[in-house]
């Protein structure tokens, strides 16, 4: 009887408009995400593993978006293991590369502000580079959690998928950067919210919107699997 009950719950909650789902999703799970927060940012202390931690987060708020509740730790850390060897140096070079882009958005921002026009034109430039960035690597770690595609035909999937002309990509950039910006603009005042809760909460948001680009990934990953077989 639970297992029907909790079948007809998702049932209802998958008619429900995508945002009304995001929003009971993240209220019933919120102690799910707390712990999903913190092992996600015990995972990163090291730095040098941020992309390996951030692809198996992914692993577990893509099954959330999904409707499904994974066992947190036992997931977690299969993704973690299982993927370190494709995430870290492909996870590194993006990294890096969102790194001197943001450093730009906010040197030439603070110029910009400053009402020097010659910044405005760079600050543009390296805000679209950034936001190109953050969509891709929010694919491309998707995938790789999600998938078993070829590293070649992930990255050229994230491009496309980077680069479509989509509200969703939007929403998922407008929740990282409103999640991810407070934790650094109102530091040390959302100190406890960042420890706690931001972080996986704009990465559910982010695997709510980017899902339909996902799914199709994950067909094709499908269809290659069964013609392989």
């Amino acid at each position: 009887m639970k297992g029907k009950r909790g079948r007809e719950k998702r049932g209802l909650q998958q008619k429900q408009p995508e945002v009304l789902r995001f929003f009971a999703v993240a209220f019933e799970e919120l102690w799910y995400l707390v712990k999903l927060n913190v092992l996600l940012l015990a995972a990163s202390v090291p730095v040098l593993t941020l992309p390996v931690s951030l692809t198996a987060a992914l692993r577990i708020t893509s099954l959330l978006a999904a409707e499904q509740r994974p066992p947190l730790w036992s997931t977690f850390w299969k993704t973690f293991l299982g993927e370190w060897k494709r995430a870290l140096p492909l996870g590194w070079v993006h990294t890096l590369l969102a790194m001197l882009a943001a450093f730009g958005v906010y040197v030439y921002g603070g110029a910009a502000l400053q009402e020097n026009p010659a910044a405005v034109l760079p600050f543009l430039c390296l805000f679209v580079m950034l936001a190109f960035l953050t969509l891709f690597g929010l694919y491309f770690y998707s995938m790789l959690a999600m998938c078993e595609l070829p590293v070649f035909d992930m990255l050229r999937n994230a491009l496309i998928l980077s680069v479509a002309a989509s509200w969703r990509n939007a929403a998922a950039f407008f929740a990282l950067i409103l999640c991810n910006g407070a934790c650094l603009m109102f530091f040390p005042i959302t100190l406890p919210l960042a420890i706690f809760l931001l972080p996986a909460l704009g990465l559910l948001a982010a695997s709510f919107a980017i899902r339909p680009g996902l799914l199709r990934c994950m067909k094709t990953d499908a269809d290659a699997n069964m013609q392989t077989e």
